[in-house]
């Protein structure tokens, strides 16, 4: 929880002011969804690279009948730079 970057009660005019999110966020060792999504990607993209034969049976699979179509992790954006 954060203890500095807390939302504070005017006590005059009873408004709130809320701290900014990056505040916040930084106080307490979170980070954004889109930074956690991209994380997960590189991690996936480096298993993937080093074991290829995996990609290669998801990419030339075929969907069953009666599934859903959808987005496939293979085709979404990953980020090469798996150093960081």
């Amino acid at each position: 929880m954060a203890r500095e970057n807390r939302p504070k009660k005017n006590s005059q005019t009873g408004e709130w002011t809320y701290p900014a999110r990056e505040d916040v966020f930084e106080e307490v060792g979170l980070y954004t969804l889109t930074e956690y999504i991209d994380r997960r990607r590189k991690t996936i993209g480096a298993y993937i690279s080093t074991d290829r034969s995996i990609f290669d049976l998801c990419k030339n699979g075929e969907r069953r009948r009666g599934t859903s179509s959808r987005r496939w992790w293979w085709d979404q954006p990953i980020n090469a730079d798996l150093e960081s």
